[in-house]
């Protein structure tokens, strides 16, 4: 049996809903002092609703996105490592109705969470 190979990752919490994103797709994470016009929010570039005013607002930038401004978001990010036995494709019946952008797996053991990755 092969063991699990783990995915260094970052995990965003927008209210109660998780995303990951691989931690090497990450460019960097900074603490909002100054809102700037014209940087889109995360929660609708995800086309979800938008996130409680809760934890920290943040500017997130993922190169590989191809979004250069990056993203503001209320929420956390924490450094987590995923075991391959936790990291499922996502079945053939949600991909093809699913427009939730670089939705590459689902994270999880109970619930499941969106892993988004732009490779």
């Amino acid at each position: 049996m092969t063991p699990p190979i783990n995915l260094a990752a970052v995990r965003i919490r927008l209210g109660a809903q998780d995303f990951y994103i691989p931690a090497s797709q990450v460019g960097r994470c900074l603490l909002v002092t100054q809102v700037a016009a014209g940087i889109p929010r995360f929660s609708r570039w995800l086309g979800i609703a938008d996130e409680p005013q809760q934890g920290w607002h943040l500017h997130l930038f993922v190169p590989a996105s191809g979004v250069e401004t990056g993203w503001y978001l209320w929420g956390q990010l924490e450094n987590v490592m995923l075991s391959s036995d936790t990291i499922f494709a996502v079945p053939p019946l949600l991909a093809h109705g699913c427009r939730l952008p670089a939705l590459r797996a689902l994270v999880g053991s109970e619930a499941f969470s969106p892993l988004l990755s732009w490779c």
